[in-house]
């Protein structure tokens, strides 16, 4: 659904808006972009003073209130290929946080995150679309920083397209931040307990889905930041893993654990062959942290482990 901000301007606000310059009040006052203010313009009443349409050039003087609509779709533009609602599963959507921009859930492993080829009907994007298709509005769900299908853990998605944007340009400036859990075969030595990975990733040739580091000159740039929380050394050696990402590649929390010689559990592609049927990757997205993309406040939310992880942490005594 459309975005709609507003902002009474002030006496003090007079000094940095040019003495009340709409362009200036939209930027440095209601925080609008210049790309947000391009789409604004060829909206219909996408600026206005005091329900007056308005110009960027024009001024507006302290007490009157401007009103910005940022579109869900602008002049022109196709509509985004609709996702037919659902209704989820009982239990199935497991709310962590919502405001009027955004949502955050805890993604059970197993579920797909957005329609896509062979799942055009039972992802989250169909269930959500399904919880809200009777509120007030027409609630379009965009997902920022999708998760592989058997990944659990803290997902969001943002409730407009505005907020949308701002979400992702979060991630690519290094403010929205998701730290990871995963739990690993085999003990870390002494002095890497911590460390980083950089390598780059490309596809495994001959195999579609499957993913390697590359060798020099190939693949695209990956960093991986991890850190032991805790290890074993009892039946079995293992070790509960906290992971974040400066990049976001395919497979990379597996990819690059398993070039360390630390394979996930359970990883149908890169652990160990006997455990190669049936699992899913030990992977659990526990925590995102991020600016709420219109007010600026720090949110961050923690998802519950799934009950897999959970119950293999507590076998392996982690």
């Amino acid at each position: 659904m459309d975005k709609i901000l507003s902002y009474t301007l002030r006496e003090e606000d007079l000094g940095e808006t040019a003495g009340g310059l709409v362009n200036l009040v939209l930027k440095n006052r209601i925080g609008v972009t210049g790309h947000e203010i391009s789409r604004a313009k060829f909206t219909p009443s996408g600026i206005t003073a005091d329900g007056a349409q308005v110009t960027v050039k024009d001024r507006i003087r302290p007490g009157q209130t401007l009103r910005v609509i940022l579109p869900e779709r602008g002049a022109g533009e196709e509509g985004e290929e609709r996702v037919l609602p659902t209704p989820a599963p009982p239990g199935l959507l497991r709310f962590l946080y919502e405001d009027a921009d955004l949502v955050v859930l805890n993604k059970p492993p197993g579920t797909v995150v957005h329609p896509t080829h062979g799942h055009w009907h039972d992802t989250l994007g169909n269930y959500l679309a399904s919880y809200y298709q009777d509120c007030p509005g027409a609630v379009v769900c965009h997902v920022t920083g999708r998760l592989d299908m058997d990944t659990s853990g803290a997902l969001i998605y943002a409730k407009n397209r505005a907020a949308a944007g701002r979400l992702n340009r979060e991630r690519q400036e290094g403010v929205f931040q998701r730290t990871y859990l995963a739990l690993v075969h085999g003990v870390f030595p002494e002095g890497q307990k911590c460390g980083t990975v950089d390598a780059p990733i490309g596809r495994e040739p001959g195999v579609l889905m499957k993913r390697r580091v590359a060798p020099p000159g190939e693949g695209d740039r990956a960093i991986t930041h991890y850190r032991v929380l805790r290890d074993t050394t009892g039946a079995e050696h293992a070790s509960l893993v906290e992971c974040r990402i400066d990049t976001g590649r395919t497979h990379q929390i597996r990819v690059h654990m398993a070039y360390l010689g630390h394979p996930l559990y359970w990883d149908p592609l890169y652990g160990l062959p006997e455990e190669r049927e049936g699992g899913r990757a030990m992977l659990h997205a526990a925590r995102v942290a991020f600016l709420q993309p219109f007010t600026g406040s720090r949110i961050a939310v923690t998802a519950p482990e799934a009950a897999d992880f959970a119950a293999l942490r507590g076998r392996l005594g982690l």
